[in-house]
């Protein structure tokens, strides 16, 4: 009966106080909205994919890491080998996927989409059934079967229009004529980004194809003793394809089992989520503190009638419930607003990254409102309840019933109450100020990077990776020459402006003129044939000449030469090098600086010729300008390609245009986002100020008005109420400072001078000025009104 009493008491304050009652409710679902919404959001990318069907155990990949040669990934022909291990047996559901990027082409136009080569169980191991015709069956794999593909979704709305009749018709995949039989249901491109499937058999795979090997995890145990027999069985292959010079008898392959996104992210899956979690319960704590505040200064103003009740029998625990009633209320209400509201916006996220992204995102990008996140929803509210309810009305019930009801000024509390409002009140601004400092630096460093970089000089351009189509037919003067010829190709062919072949990823050392490594910051190397899309400040580009015959040049930027030599002087001077194919390269060329990731900051970059720094391994780039349409260009590239006396197979082409419009897009959310939420964070902040200064004043009044009538100036008294809020306001707002900055300091060594220290310190001091400036405002306007009362009102008896 007494619960039932104080529910209908707190019903009766909030519908008297409807404007309190607006403001926590926006406090609450707002937090709460933004916190579901970010939490479903990362988890969807993260962790939803590792199920295919309900019920199903968890889907794991194989990563490779292989010490030993460049083979990172299971080939064809290890299969028959793979099958006869007693652990891979003991598995009830595995496949192996080849996956692979195909030009897909009709009469009109062609563009490249990426797809698998599955065997003849992938689709009983989905356990899905097609949206149109059918999938893959036995016959399909026999060598000399017809060509058939099953598409996706995606391929059947963007190709066919959705057409109903597509089961029967002929696409041209890689120049071959493909049977369509199958359409797969919406939202499904396993393993990832596939938009098509096809059959893989001996006749359309080499034994040195690359393969994956996904399965469905049945235990731990098992998970353990596959990862330990596949690493030893990987390594003896590894050992048996490698001479005895380069063989290292202390290395050894380790095969680990992972998520998809996992493998796709080098197992930073978990860390970034983790990240994100952070964050989001971080907004939730500063909401809750804000809410916290509120209701604590609401509680006090009722402190007087909660002594009486404690005067005349009631217990502490009846009091704690009587306030904590009304804070339920409020929590059960924003909880259901909350979950409409996450459910709406999770629809606005689909509609807005499929606007944005297309076909380009994983198939298990489907954000919808799903049972854990109702479940995180309920875990997030009692979070609040527990910090924002229960701890303020505890704390509140902890009073002297002789101090409170003892005739004299009004609402006489003591200085505990305000102490706990106060430190509340530090921890908040503590929290906001780091957040919004975080925040504002990553927006100005993704502000500057999308600055950097003018599109338009982009149009046009492309680059893929090339390799020779077996490895018997590789070395390093085949690849010279084939780069030479398509190099001269390219040049002959009216279609393209301009195209360079090039090697990435180059492991060597730069020098000092005292003979350290250079380690201040990152330094880019690469050896091309000759630079693209770039002026020289001083000196000449490579040419043919620049083989291996010839003493070895390089080209560095302005920046590196200033970091090395304290000049741009520096042609015919020698560049010393560690851990290279010679111990120093002279200076033909200095190329004018970059912008690198952030305004005030220039790339370092080093340049060797391709002709004299010719590939170890199997794999080359090339890029190129073209002034004709992408699938117009892709055909181009193709048929230069074709003209080359050794086949060179490539993998995707990738369109650095399109990719900038991603990427700006990408940044332009990131960035809307940050303002969003550090907005809604900051607000909350401003808010709890201002409930605190205006509870202080109103628990004041009568010692302004004593002030007043003895002469007080209203700028005066305004300065002493305005110190006694900013002192835990500017202790929040140093402590984040310190550790902002420190953060800062050792962050500049992880990014190796990539986001200079200055541009952190800057960034996150602008907004520390502007938070300082948005606090003292807050404290400014409770205390403006609050002297405008006359003494005679301030001064009345109750």
């Amino acid at each position: 009966m007494g619960l039932l009493l104080d529910f209908r008491y707190a019903l009766r304050n909030i519908a008297k106080s409807m404007r309190f009652t607006l403001l926590m409710m926006f406090i609450m679902v707002g937090s709460l909205t933004i916190s579901l919404i970010g939490f479903n959001y990362i988890y969807t990318v993260a962790f939803s994919h590792s199920q295919v069907g309900s019920g199903s155990p968890e889907i794991r990949i194989f990563k490779v890491r292989n010490p030993i040669s460049m083979q990172n990934r299971f080939e064809y022909s290890m299969l028959p080998q793979l099958r006869e291990l007693d652990e891979v047996k003991q598995l009830e559901e595995w496949l192996y996927i080849a996956p692979a990027s195909v030009w897909v082409s009709d009469a009109e136009r062609g563009n490249h989409y990426r797809g698998s080569y599955v065997d003849e169980r992938f689709f009983q191991f989905l356990d899905i059934k097609p949206a149109l015709g059918r999938f893959y069956t036995a016959e399909d794999f026999v060598g000399a079967a017809q060509n058939v593909v099953v598409i996706s979704d995606y391929l059947w709305l963007h190709l066919f229009q959705g057409s109903k009749d597509v089961i029967g018709r002929t696409m041209v995949v890689d120049q071959k004529p493909y049977e369509i039989i199958g359409v797969m249901p919406k939202h499904n491109n396993f393993p990832i980004f596939s938009k098509l499937w096809l059959p893989l058999k001996g006749n359309n795979t080499a034994p040195t194809d690359a393969i994956d090997i996904i399965y469905k995890m049945p235990n731990e145990t098992v998970e353990a003793k596959l990862e330990q027999r596949l690493s030893l069985f990987f390594t003896d292959y590894a050992q048996q394809r490698v001479s005895q010079s380069a063989l290292e008898v202390d290395k050894t392959v380790r095969v680990e089992s992972m998520t998809l996104v996992e493998y796709n992210t080098d197992g930073e899956a978990v860390f970034i989520f983790t990240l994100f979690m952070a964050g989001i319960v971080l907004i939730l704590l500063i909401s809750s503190i804000n809410i916290g505040n509120l209701l604590f200064a609401k509680i006090i103003e009722r402190q007087k009638e909660s002594a009486i009740r404690a005067a005349i029998g009631a217990k502490k625990l009846r009091v704690v419930q009587q306030h904590a009633c009304e804070g339920l209320v409020y929590c059960v209400s924003s909880w259901v607003v909350a979950l409409l509201l996450t459910d709406l916006g999770l629809r606005a996220l689909n509609f807005f990254m499929n606007m944005m992204f297309g076909g380009k995102m994983p198939y298990w990008w489907y954000w919808q409102l799903n049972t854990v996140t109702i479940l995180v929803s309920l875990l997030l509210i009692s979070l609040v309840f527990a910090i924002a309810v229960l701890l303020p009305a505890v704390k509140s019930a902890n009073f002297n019933i002789n101090d409170v009801l003892r005739d004299g000024t009004r609402g006489a509390t003591g200085k505990q109450a305000g102490l706990m409002s106060k430190r509340l009140l530090s921890l908040q601004v503590t929290l906001v100020s780091f957040m919004l400092m975080a925040s504002s630096t990553i927006g100005y460093v993704m502000y500057s990077m999308a600055g950097n970089i003018d599109g338009e000089t982009l149009k046009g351009v492309y680059s893929t990776e090339l390799q020779f189509q077996t490895e018997s037919e590789f070395s390093s003067d085949k690849a010279v020459e084939m780069a030479s010829a398509l190099v001269v190709g390219m040049t002959l062919d009216p279609a393209f402006k301009e195209g360079r072949v090039y090697q990435r990823e180059m492991e060597l050392d730069v020098l000092t003129s005292e003979g350290e490594v250079y380690t201040d910051k990152i330094i880019n190397i690469e050896a091309v044939s000759h630079l693209f899309m770039r002026e020289l400040q001083s000196g000449r580009n490579f040419t043919a000449q620049d083989n291996t015959e010839a003493a070895p040049v390089v080209i560095i930027s302005q920046s590196l030469a200033h970091a090395l030599f304290g000049s741009e002087e520096v042609l015919g001077r020698s560049l010393m090098l560690r851990d290279a194919k010679w111990p120093s390269a002279k200076i033909v060329g200095i190329a004018v600086d970059e912008m690198s990731v952030v305004a005030s900051d220039r790339r370092h970059e080093v340049y060797f010729s391709f002709r004299q720094y010719a590939p170890k391994e199997n794999a080359m780039a090339v890029k190129f300008i073209t002034e004709l349409p992408p699938s117009q260009s892709y055909e181009a590239f193709y048929r230069v390609l074709g003209r080359l006396s050794s086949k060179l197979e490539t993998s995707y082409i990738f369109d650095h245009y399109d990719n900038h419009r991603s990427m700006m897009g990408a940044f332009t959310s990131i960035i809307y986002v940050f303002l969003i939420v550090g907005g809604f964070a900051l607000t909350l902040s401003l808010i709890g100020i201002y409930a605190i200064g205006l509870s202080n004043i109103n628990k004041s009044s009568y010692e302004i008005g004593i002030r007043r009538a003895l002469g007080s100036k209203d700028r005066q008294i305004m300065l002493l109420f305005i110190k006694k809020n900013l002192t835990h306001t500017v202790t929040g707002l140093t402590i984040s400072a310190l550790i902002f900055y420190i953060l800062c300091y050792l962050a500049v060594d992880f990014f190796r001078g990539i986001v200079p220290f200055s541009v952190m310190f800057g960034a996150g001091s602008i907004t520390l000025l502007l938070v300082f400036a948005a606090v003292c405002l807050a404290l400014y306007i409770p205390v403006k009104r609050g002297i405008k009362v006359q003494p005679a009102v301030s001064l009345r008896m109750e």
